[in-house]
């Protein structure tokens, strides 16, 4: 015969209690890039850099996001896919789909913006 003080217990829980939930890693918040597409020429000297020596700046950029600075020169439009990464990295909403459509309609100004943004953070 089995006694009820015998029985197997089971962990049902995390430890911390109900209240220690961290949340849902794919629904945290999101936030808009600091500066607009079309504000490029704010900064004008990094504006001048982008136009005047697009690889250089391409170099510069993939260096400053921890990418190979000679990615730039073997990967079709490797500016789209830093500007993925810069996007989910800092959580800045969008989507793969329109970075891809703003690099494909205006890379110079794409590149800038995303320069400003790490500037802005204080990541470059």
């Amino acid at each position: 015969m089995a006694y009820p003080h015998n029985q197997p217990s089971y962990i049902t829980g995390q430890p911390g209690g109900q209240g220690a939930t961290i949340g849902d890693p794919f629904r945290q918040p999101e936030y808009e890039w600091s500066t607009g597409l079309c504000d490029c020429c704010e900064d004008m000297s990094q504006c001048c850099y982008a136009y005047f020596c697009w690889p250089c700046f391409l170099g510069t950029l993939a260096h400053k996001i921890n990418e190979s600075s000679v990615s730039c020169c073997f990967v079709p439009n490797v500016l789209s896919v830093y500007r993925m990464k810069i996007r989910s990295t800092l959580k800045i909403r969008g989507g793969a789909c329109n970075d891809c459509c703003v690099v494909l309609c205006c890379p110079f100004c794409a590149g800038v913006q995303m320069t400003n943004e790490l500037h802005n953070r204080g990541l470059a």
